[in-house]
């Protein structure tokens, strides 16, 4: 019995000296050098987190403001469609709805960003919004054009449906034994001009509608388009404009000629009437 509770109290004894030789133990192992590496590994994770999280919400936020500006342009190009008072109801139709189309397509990726949770997939759907949606180095400058190319068109239009009015005015002069080559060579020539812008717009619309992002050297495309504008179109315009001036004061001189002529035999019929009836009385 004796032996038993010997025993017990040596036990008791070395579990005391081992609990307070432990920590004295493990230190010497390395044991806290463990732990103090796990906190400073979790308070790393926790500032890793917050750091990309911060990143994250950076990223949407310049995202939506990249977004909100190219939809705002956007918006601007459509309402210049719909009140461009030069355009008919089918352009304006297919220019709006290509303006749609792109507002609906950068919506919805700025719905796909504002749901990224991760950094690294904000920031390539970031990327999508130069990369994919070039509001404005192609898109916004290639539908200013065509406004532009198809309000030339009308106008064109405008123009020849003249020509065969004046040609008609011509004709009827012409028969009634006037000079009217002038006026014919002016004409000719206004109706060349119109056949040379008519076929420039023609061209210019169909190359600037094919240009997507994908197409390769759209500035200088869309540079080439207005240096037909300006050098060949307007041009060719300031010609025919002049052509109209040199016509108008040869119209008049004919009609006066004209005018004249016809008072003179009516001033005729009227002296000879008289003598007649005296003749016959």
């Amino acid at each position: 019995m004796k032996k038993t509770i010997y025993s017990l109290t040596i036990l008791i004894t070395f579990t005391g000296l081992m609990r307070q030789a432990v920590p004295a133990f493990a230190q010497n192992l390395g044991g806290q050098r463990v732990i103090n590496q796990v906190n400073h590994a979790q308070n790393q994770a926790s500032r890793t987190a917050a750091r990309q999280s911060t990143q994250l919400q950076n990223i949407i936020n310049h995202s939506d403001l990249l977004i909100a500006n190219r939809i705002s342009t956007l918006n601007a190009l459509l309402n210049k469609v719909q009140t461009d008072a030069k355009l008919s109801a089918s352009e304006k139709s297919s220019l709006s709805s290509q303006i749609q189309l792109e507002i609906s397509g950068i919506t919805a990726l700025k719905s796909k960003i504002d749901t990224d949770t991760d950094v690294a997939t904000a920031r390539i759907d970031e990327r999508l919004i130069i990369t994919d949606y070039y509001v404005y180095a192609i898109f916004d400058p290639k539908i200013r054009l065509l406004i532009i190319l198809n309000n030339l068109q009308t106008v064109t239009s405008n123009v020849q449906a003249l020509v065969p009015q004046l040609q008609n005015l011509i004709n009827t002069f012409k028969a009634q034994g006037k000079d009217v080559t002038q006026l014919q060579n002016l004409l000719n020539d206004v109706s060349t001009q119109l056949q040379t812008i008519s076929a420039t717009l023609t061209s210019d619309v169909t190359t600037i509608e094919n240009v997507s992002v994908t197409t390769q050297g759209a500035s200088t495309i869309f540079a080439k388009t207005r240096q037909d504008i300006a050098q060949i179109v307007r041009a060719d315009f300031a010609r025919i404009r002049s052509d109209f001036a040199q016509m108008i004061p040869l119209f008049t001189q004919i009609i006066r000629i004209s005018q004249q002529g016809a008072s003179q035999s009516a001033n005729q019929t009227t002296t000879i009437t008289p003598a007649s009836s005296s003749a016959n009385q």
